[in-house]
């Protein structure tokens, strides 16, 4: 039988796992449907708060750029009280342009926070930091 700690985590790494495919799809409903209404996606010093906003830069990713996020090391907390834990997930993601041979390879590692709501657990915060 699954605690409701383990229930916790394994909600919070289904979250982490969702996050790269919708990313790459270019599925920006779905991708900011994954933080809290108020939740703050920083990308690399760069804050951008609310559905609203994650929804437009995501949307608004140049026609023909692809990404591939590939999330390993998965580590889940959960805290005492039962509706908040942390995270670490390590990246690595590829980026192109289609027609161009040119691949970055970026390494970086996501710091999250997440909160139970009424929708379920979501990002409350992620962070992406480089390595």
């Amino acid at each position: 039988m699954t605690t409701p700690i383990e229930a916790a985590r394994q909600a919070c790494e289904t979250l982490c796992k969702a996050y790269g495919p919708h990313a790459d799809a270019g599925e920006a409903d779905a991708l900011a449907n994954l933080y809290t209404p108020d939740g703050l996606f920083d990308r690399l010093g760069q804050p951008i708060v609310g559905r609203d906003a994650i929804r437009q830069v995501i949307a608004g990713r140049p026609s023909g750029v692809w990404t591939k996020h590939v999330c390993s090391n998965v580590r889940i907390e959960i805290a005492p009280d039962g509706r908040t834990a942390t995270g670490r997930v390590d990246l690595d993601m590829e980026r192109g342009q289609q027609g161009v041979e040119k691949v970055d390879r970026i390494r970086a590692e996501y710091f999250d926070q997440f909160v139970l709501t009424d929708e379920g657990w979501r990002f409350a915060v992620r962070k992406v930091v480089m390595r």
